[in-house]
């Protein structure tokens, strides 16, 4: 029953499929969209938290610029004609660093690599990023885990004050490839602001930004010794 469920839904996934290809072969070729990042916050902040931020690391089976599409639970299919305009863990890195230097506590987001040596570190993975394309349905699935450290200020290991995992589903209107991926931008939006609001009350907890302000304190931020 289940395998005859599954390949129902390989052929409904198909038949969509199908008809896109027949559409873009009359039309142009394959399409590409993008993860969004949010407008920059022209308001300056003169403190803050510096937050470090790797590289989003995506799950192998999504790290792919062709659009995946979850046809059952343990089953996807890849679309030939709706691609990424570039590496997913490019376009999300790009925009969830826009989402983090908008808010009014963070001051600047940087890589780890940098000069500085931020008291923050935040790691994310994307652990899913399908959409479900069907004639009747189109849905869109995102979900992020983040990790968040408290780097030493001196020497000695960081220390973990956060560690979670968001995940949003978008019920999209149309059975489209642009369709999924405004699903997935609404997604990613809808994940940030509450990944926002739990990373205010940890490092309140933690004692680098004051209860009820975006004010980080003096401490938030150092330069290596030398400097």
């Amino acid at each position: 029953m289940n395998r005859e469920i599954s390949r129902l839904a390989i052929l409904q996934v198909a038949g969509v499929l199908a008809t896109t290809a027949c559409l873009t072969a009359r039309s142009s070729p394959p399409k590409s969209f993008t993860i969004e990042a949010p407008p920059p916050n022209a308001t300056p902040r003169a403190g803050g938290v510096v937050v470090a931020m790797s590289r989003v690391e995506v799950a192998p089976e999504y790290a792919g610029e062709a659009f995946v599409y979850q046809t059952a639970e343990h089953e996807l299919v890849r679309d030939p004609y709706a691609r990424f305009a570039s590496m997913p863990s490019f376009l999300l890195s790009t925009a969830v660093r826009g989402y983090l230097a908008n808010t009014d506590f963070i001051s600047d987001v940087v890589s780890r690599d940098s000069g500085l040596r931020p008291r923050v570190t935040v790691e994310t993975a994307a652990v899913k990023l399908a959409g479900a394309l069907r004639p009747t349905d189109s849905s869109s699935i995102l979900t992020l885990r983040f990790r968040v450290l408290l780097n030493p200020a001196e020497v000695g290991p960081a220390t973990e004050i956060l560690l979670k995992t968001y995940t949003s589903t978008t019920r999209n209107r149309r059975a489209t490839p642009r369709a999924v991926v405004d699903g997935w931008n609404q997604a990613l939006a809808e994940i940030m602001a509450e990944f926002e609001s739990d990373l205010r009350t940890s490092l309140v907890a933690g004692r680098l930004l004051s209860p009820g302000s975006g004010d980080a304190t003096a401490s938030a931020t150092q330069r290596p010794a030398g400097d």
